[in-house]
Parts: structure tokens; C-alpha cells; sequence
């Protein structure tokens, strides 16, 4: 009878368990030998959910391409933490198998002198140090300097021989740039449309002249835009001469959007970004702790706000049970519109310009949600308490507070932005004390003056 096949996803999650149990009664030679019959990235994953010194000691055990490629899959961090670790005689080899971007981030964490002997030692040396005068998060940090290009006056048919003998990179052969006799970029060539030509066509005439580039200081969540919107699967960067100095490949980028996203996610429900869901347990606890910590000093803010109507409180206990509901629906608002901004800074959908369009957009919801919710909770309020001048309480408390929750939520984002700060950084904790504070504030106030 027919056995049904053990799809990828279950065979790599079935080597999970034998590697992390290996590692964890420290049998790291064959937890390394399970780890290299594994494809790359289903090894990379497991790697990363190891220790740092768990994941020193399995590397040493693996041949250097194997380590070169796991490099490839892991973040920077952990790669970084892991080279540095390894024996001078051998990072060199390792950086040299893997590709001259990863090697450049890997770099910019070394020391000066060690840098300098790891590239002395490097066979590939000038492809990698052409990257390390560019940011890790720039175009120029995330290009590969291995790139073929053609030149205008080329037929079709010496342009595919010289294509043959160069052998260019799969992943950087679909399109090709070509040069102008001043070496700047003029234009991008199909591959397709090149072999498809008759063998006297010049590539002059079979190029598109309209190339999208970006400059090698454009921010990697820029690019990924770029790339995005135009789908493109290669972007070239180029300098203020238009010169090619290296292309973007839509694999990396596809991985700074995944990065990007996680981050943005991470930040905004206050968790560092080192932490993975089934990483180490030291990790996770110093990625919460300073958020936690964070949180709590704004948790006493808002109980400020209560301790000082704690005269009005102790006259009129009900009220507290109205609190929660009236700081929880601002907060609630508060995140939707935090979201959504933050989404549309990270997309490139707004920017500081549509600020004022922004908030009366913000301010004009937080008015008529307030307004429907506050009837409701006005309403809910006379109804269960018996008491009108409750029920107004409740109920502007809540117009109120939803306006705030609205406006709080766009100008934190923004504000941030303005300070060249990532807009999620502590998005959601600002956001929530400012709701927390109001909606305690507006209940309370207005519940001395109305209730005496």
C-alpha cells in the first residue's frame, strides 16, 4: 500500500525536536551532523532558536561553506555573535563562500585591527570592501557587486557570447543593464528579447531606456518600496554619474521587508526585536524586561490621575466600575488609528505633509464614534445605576476620550517620524497612557463637578 510522503514542513519540524534534544544532553557533533543533512534554511531556523554559546559551539563543528550559508539565513546579530566568536584562521575562508553583502554587515561590527586582518586574509577582499563604506540599512549596504552588463552597440549575438564566457548569477540574469560609452547606465536588456532577436540586432535597440535606480545612501525600506511598486526583481544603485555600483536583488529584498515588518509588529506590542517564539528564554526575558519596566512607569501615571480624585471615588464607589470601559475604548481607538499610521509611514502612503489632512480626518472619527459610543455607555449607565447625571457623565467622558484616543494615535506616529524615530517605538505605550490618563481624567472631573 501506498505510504502518503511526510511533507517539508513536517520533516523540518521533526528534525527540530531531534537537534534542539542533541543540543540540549550536549551531543553538539550530532546535532552539527543533523544540522548539515538539513536544507539550508530549515538549519538556519533551528540554529536560531539555540543559546548564543549553543550556537558557537555547533557552528565550530560544520565545515565553513555550510557555515557560509547558514550565515546567509540568519539575522546579523546572531551571525555577527557567531563569526566573532570563530578562530581568526578561519573567518576569512567562511567570508569568502558567502555573499560579499552578508560578509560586508558581518564586517562592520569587527574591531579595526581585526577587520583589516580579515580582509588582508579574504580571497574576495575587493568585492567586500567596496560594501563597507555603506550603512548595513542602505542601498548600499544591501547591493551585490556581482552584476554583468552589456554595452549599446552590442549585437545580440556578441552579446550572448559574451554572456556564455562571463556566466553571470542566476538570480541577476533575467535582466541586464547596459552601458553607454561613458560607462552610466542607459538602459535595462530582457534576456528573452535578447535571444529572440535576430543575430544583428544591437542591443541599443532592444533595451528598455526607462531604468529605475536609487543612490547607495537610499534606506533599505525606500528600496523595498521601489521594488515593490514597479515589481521589479533587480534594482541597480547607481552614483551621482549614473554609474552602476551594484544591484539590489529582489531575494534580499523580500528579507528586509520580512525584517521590516517583524520589527514594526515587535515594537508595537512592546517586544524587543531579538526575541523569537520558541528562542531562547535569557533573550525573550531582556527583550521584555525594559518594555515591561516602561509600561510600568506609565501605569503609575494613570493611577496618579486616580489617586487624585480619590475624595470623589470614595463618594461615589460606582464609578469605578465605569473607568475601565471608558479608558479601554479610547485605548482600543487609540491602537486603530496607531496602526494605521504606522502602516502607511512604513509603506510610504504618508508623509509629515498630510499631517493636518490627517488629524481632521482622526479628530472628525474620534467625534462620531464618541458620539454613537457615548450615547450607548450614557445610556447603559442611567440604565443600570438609575442616575441621569451619571449617564452624562459616562457618556461625554467617552466623546471625549475617543477624541483623544484619535488624535494621540496619529500625532505619536508622526511625531516620531519628525524625530527621524522609528514610528512604532513605544507607539502603543504612549498611545495607551495617554487614553488611560484621559479616560480617568474626563470621568473623573467631570463626575466632581457633576455629582458634587
Amino acid at each position: 500500500m501506498h505510504q502518503p510522503t511526510e511533507n517539508p514542513a513536517e520533516r523540518a519540524s521533526s528534525a527540530e525536536q531531534v537537534v534542539l534534544s542533541l543540543v540540549e544532553r550536549g551531543q553538539a557533533q550530532q546535532a552539527a551532523w543533523a544540522v548539515a543533512d538539513l536544507r539550508v534554511a530549515d538549519g538556519a531556523a533551528i540554529v536560531a532558536q539555540l543559546e548564543p554559546q549553543q550556537q558557537i559551539d555547533l557552528v565550530r563543528l560544520l565545515e565553513p561553506d555550510r557555515t557560509a550559508q547558514l550565515l546567509a539565513h540568519l539575522d546579523t546579530d546572531a551571525a555577527v555573535a557567531i563569526v566573532e566568536a570563530l578562530d581568526d584562521g578561519v573567518v576569512p575562508e567562511i567570508l569568502d563562500l558567502t555573499s560579499p553583502d552578508v560578509a560586508a554587515d558581518i564586517l562592520h561590527a569587527f574591531p579595526p585591527e581585526r577587520l583589516q586582518r580579515t580582509i588582508d586574509a579574504m580571497v574576495r577582499a575587493g568585492d567586500v570592501a567596496s560594501l563597507l563604506p555603506y550603512e548595513d540599512e542602505s542601498a548600499g549596504g544591501l547591493m551585490v557587486p556581482d552584476f554583468v552588463v552589456l554595452r549599446e552597440w552590442m549585437t545580440s549575438e556578441e552579446a550572448i557570447a559574451y554572456l556564455r564566457g562571463a556566466k553571470p548569477p542566476a538570480e541577476s540574469s533575467n535582466y541586464l543593464f547596459v552601458l553607454d560609452r561613458r560607462n552610466a547606465l542607459s538602459g535595462v536588456v530582457n534576456l528573452r528579447d535578447l535571444v529572440l532577436a535576430q543575430a544583428d540586432t544591437v542591443v541599443r535597440d532592444l533595451m528598455d531606456s526607462d531604468v529605475i535606480t536609487v543612490k547607495p545612501g537610499t534606506d533599505q525600506e525606500e528600496c523595498a518600496r521601489v521594488m515593490a511598486r514597479y515589481d521589479l526583481v533587480q534594482l541597480p544603485v547607481a552614483d551621482d554619474q549614473n554609474q552602476v555600483l551594484g544591484v539590489i536583488l529582489s531575494g534580499d529584498i523580500i528579507d528586509v521587508m520580512e525584517d521590516e515588518a517583524t520589527e514594526d509588529m515587535m515594537l508595537l506590542a512592546s517586544i524587543g526585536q531579538g526575541e523569537r517564539v520558541l528562542g531562547p528564554f535569557r533573550r525573550g526575558f531582556r527583550a521584555r524586561l525594559p518594555w515591561l519596566l516602561l509600561n510600568l512607569g506609565t501605569v503609575l501615571m494613570a493611577a496618579a490621575i486616580i489617586n487624585i480624585f480619590e475624595s470623589t471615588i470614595a463618594g461615589a464607589a460606582f464609578l469605578a466600575v465605569f473607568l475601565p470601559m471608558v479608558a479601554s475604548q479610547g485605548g482600543i481607538a487609540g491602537t486603530q488609528t496607531l496602526t494605521l499610521v504606522t502602516r502607511g509611514l512604513a509603506l510610504g502612503e504618508l508623509t509629515l505633509a498630510h499631517s493636518a489632512r490627517l488629524l481632521r480626518r482622526e479628530v472628525a472619527l474620534g467625534l462620531v464614534n464618541g458620539v454613537i459610543f457615548g450615547l450607548i455607555a450614557g445610556a447603559l449607565a442611567y440604565a443600570w445605576k438609575g442616575n441621569a447625571e451619571l449617564g452624562i457623565v459616562v457618556g461625554v467622558a467617552m466623546v471625549l476620550n475617543l477624541l483623544v484616543a484619535g488624535t494621540f494615535g496619529a500625532l505619536v506616529p508622526l511625531g516620531l517620524r519628525a524625530f527621524r524615530l522609528d514610528p512604532a517605538l513605544g507607539s502603543a505605550v504612549l498611545v495607551t497612557t495617554f487614553t488611560d490618563m484621559a479616560g480617568f481624567g474626563f470621568v473623573l472631573s467631570l463626575a466632581a463637578w457633576r455629582l458634587g
